[in-house]
């Protein structure tokens, strides 16, 4: 599915770029990645009871059929003079629905094409093949543009998630552990028994609020990364590709450390590091906001790419590791709301903040609010779980 990452990454790069064009605005900006991602809050939880029910395959591969013909869908309205603000919102739900239909599909299928004590080096080596994605995708994005402009590049990218629809029919799942929904059963009762069984479970609850966190303010600034390329430090759209490398790069190398450990799951729940990242993470949206030069800006987002992948890998790790196949579509697909949606949620808020107050204020202030909010979250968690004996 590697060409397919690649080509939502680049797809993600040209929308942003051409609503950043439309526009000059980073709440714009920030509108469009909300509605690339509010799928993820709306849709992926039913997603995740349906998938719990059903094979992951076919869903996967017309999540990947619709993404395709989104694409080619902006390209049509690019030749044809009819691109608008609004109607690149309209494709950016349809692609979000996708993706959020492809994302709680993975969820299920990387779990079932390994043993249990392997899962979580699978979910590290997926996630390095998606931040590898990441890096190429928006620098091949960044040179197209600049080569052939934003119209044939979506073009581009809409051909590159052909080739999954060969590969995803060749993965072999192994059978599901543990006990099926009935299909007969009711749709909503199921989906709330997930929330219920998320909620219950201390570690995965953890996981959920820290993950918040996390997508709302570091990935959220992250989505606003062409106003600050272009908008702060006036470096066009091949300083769009160069500090999204630099995240995805710091990202990549975070994965691979993490698939290289000889233990990736904590038994006592979230591991310290996590913890630790997550805390220089917010630190460095802040650092990123406040610098004036663009090579420290670039590190910066590398550090923070790098922490925010170390956050996002461990706690879904660690979330799989609590459940059986019985609820892990369900619960995984919440988590996957809460870091994906996380995110939209972030990109708008801190988009509108940014056409405020300026965007170098935003960042600065977000990311010590981050700090402060983990604090009081821990602290509120250490105390519910001590007063439930947990």
């Amino acid at each position: 599915m590697a060409p397919s990452m690649q080509a939502v990454w680049i797809t993600r790069l040209v929308m942003s770029w051409i609503a950043w064009d439309l526009t000059g605005s980073s709440a714009y900006v920030g509108l469009l990645s909300f509605f690339l991602f509010v799928p993820y809050i709306t849709t992926i939880p039913f997603f995740g009871v349906l998938l719990d029910r059903i094979e992951p395959l076919r869903t996967a591969i017309i999540a990947q059929i619709i993404q395709a013909l989104a694409a080619f869908t902006i390209f049509l309205m690019h030749i044809t003079d009819s691109l608008s603000i609004f109607s690149l919102c309209t494709v950016a739900v349809i692609i979000g629905t996708a993706n959020s239909a492809q994302g709680s599909a993975r969820q299920t299928i990387v779990p079932r094409i390994v043993d249990k004590p392997t899962i979580a080096n699978a979910v590290a080596f997926n996630a390095m093949n998606f931040q590898i994605a990441r890096i190429i995708g928006p620098s091949v994005g960044g040179i197209l543009i600049g080569l052939i402009g934003t119209k044939y590049t979506i073009l581009f990218s809409s051909f590159f998630f052909l080739p999954a629809l060969i590969t995803l029919p060749m993965i072999v799942l192994t059978p599901k552990q543990g006990e099926s929904i009935k299909k007969e059963s009711n749709f909503i009762s199921e989906l709330v028994d997930g929330a219920r069984f998320a909620h219950r479970n201390a570690v995965i609850f953890e996981c959920i609020v820290l993950t918040f966190i996390s997508s709302v303010i570091i990935r959220g600034c992250h989505e606003l990364l062409p106003a600050l390329a272009d908008g702060k430090f006036n470096m066009g759209v091949e300083g769009l590709g160069q500090i999204m490398a630099a995240a995805g790069a710091g990202a990549l190398i975070s994965s691979f450390l993490i698939a290289s450990r000889k233990k990736t799951y904590n038994d006592n729940g979230i591991p310290m590091i996590a913890r630790i990242s997550l805390i220089l993470g917010l630190l460095f949206v802040t650092i990123l906001g406040y610098v004036d030069n663009w090579y420290l800006a670039i590190l910066a987002a590398f550090i923070s790419g790098a922490c925010v992948t170390n956050v996002a890998i461990d706690m879904q790790s660690t979330v799989q590791m609590q459940l059986t196949d019985t609820y892990r579509a369900r619960v995984a697909s919440l988590w996957l709301a809460t870091a994906i949606g996380g995110s939209g949620l972030g990109s708008i808020l801190n988009g509108i903040f940014s056409d405020v107050f300026g965007i170098t204020e935003t960042f600065i202030f977000v990311g010590l609010i981050g700090v402060l909010a983990v604090i009081l979250t821990q602290a509120w968690l250490y105390t519910k779980n001590r007063e439930i004996g947990v």
